[in-house]
């Protein structure tokens, strides 16, 4: 393997322009040597305007090339499945954006593939790597808070602000509306906090009449985990506000945390004590940049056998079968139990 890993994209939209390319550019462990998509002269363009060396149409070509080590796969979650296949069976790394796929059934034939091939798969999930993430996720785990019995988290889009990329309203090509898009990460971050317990329940109820599309723009879920604790989830595209707003609340009996920006109180000797960290780092527009930075270097310190995966893909596996489970809930109106049906 050369010196630096050499990374090669495929999509040139804008999760692509705005954050892996200037970020690999960015990294001292990875360089960027070629990007694929199936709009070549939008390939072309970003080749030369960012001075990619190579560019494709076929994303085939770019898995053939022998001097690409791993690829980072940022196209519709339609494409997740064909592509990782193909990228692992060529023997390349493979970074996969959120959604990892449309059903837990592609996600877990990407699992497999990657056993089968010995090589890293990862789930771009950011949230895990933001910096206040992190340490509410060592308070939790060092049991700062004593035990944890409710989470509450939301994420509100103001209805002016929401994204407007089509194949997010196609559940052909996402999966899913707003639940594939914002609450699978939410779902994902708190339940990676709490140390991943098993899920054993959820019951949920979901809209689609604020934005009159085919998939829906709110919903509304209810989760339970094996220890007791409960998680309260809902997220929107349509919020009928003048600003979008996001809070998670983790609750123990020793203690409380809170999310955008963090806040951590606990209970010492009597007293209510403000025990939040401080720094830089914490700073809102540092959070979102910095996770993304996080979560490449760390794929990138995977690869070279330097850290233990994080986001993996059998986790985003896992999240998809109760992402399906919440969906049913909604449909069939009624709690629904995981694993029941074995």
């Amino acid at each position: 393997m050369a010196e630096k890993l050499r990374i090669g994209i495929i999509g040139a939209g804008g999760v692509s322009q705005l954050v892996h390319i200037p970020l690999i550019k960015k990294s001292n462990q990875a360089e960027l040597v070629a990007i694929a998509d199936t709009d070549y002269a939008k390939a072309a363009a970003l080749s030369d305007r960012e001075k990619i060396p190579k560019y494709y149409r076929d994303a085939e070509k770019l898995f053939a090339d022998p001097e690409i080590d791993a690829v980072h796969i940022n196209s519709p979650t339609n494409s997740h499945l064909a592509l990782t296949l193909a990228a692992l069976e060529s023997g390349k790394h493979v970074f996969v954006e959120k959604p990892m796929a449309r059903k837990s059934e592609e996600a877990y034939r990407m699992v497999d593939a990657a056993k089968k091939a010995g090589r890293t798969l990862m789930v771009g999930m950011n949230l895990r790597f933001r910096p206040d993430v992190m340490i509410l996720h060592e308070f939790v785990q060092g049991g700062e808070l004593g035990t944890i019995r409710v989470v509450r988290a939301s994420w509100l889009k103001r209805k002016e602000t929401w994204s407007r990329s089509p194949w997010l309203h196609e559940a052909r090509i996402s999966g899913g509306g707003v639940l594939m898009d914002l609450g699978i990460q939410l779902l994902d971050v708190s339940w990676w906090v709490l140390g991943k317990p098993k899920i054993k329940r959820v019951s949920a109820t979901m809209s689609k009449d604020r934005l009159n599309l085919r998939v829906e723009d709110t919903f509304s879920a209810y989760y339970v985990f094996q220890g007791g604790a409960a998680l309260q989830l809902n997220a929107t595209w349509a919020y009928l506000s003048d600003e979008s707003a996001a809070l998670t609340v983790f609750s123990g009996n020793k203690g409380i945390a809170e999310l955008n920006p963090l806040k951590i109180t606990k209970e010492i000797h009597g007293s209510l004590v403000n025990v939040t960290p401080a720094g830089p780092q914490l700073r809102s527009q540092t959070l979102y940049n910095k996770s993304f930075e996080y979560e490449l270097e760390h794929f990138f310190n995977v690869i070279n056998g330097t850290a233990k995966l994080v986001s993996s893909a059998e986790d985003s596996a896992h999240i998809l079968e109760v992402i399906e489970a919440t969906y049913r809930s909604a449909a069939e109106n009624h709690e629904i139990i995981l694993g029941a049906e074995h």
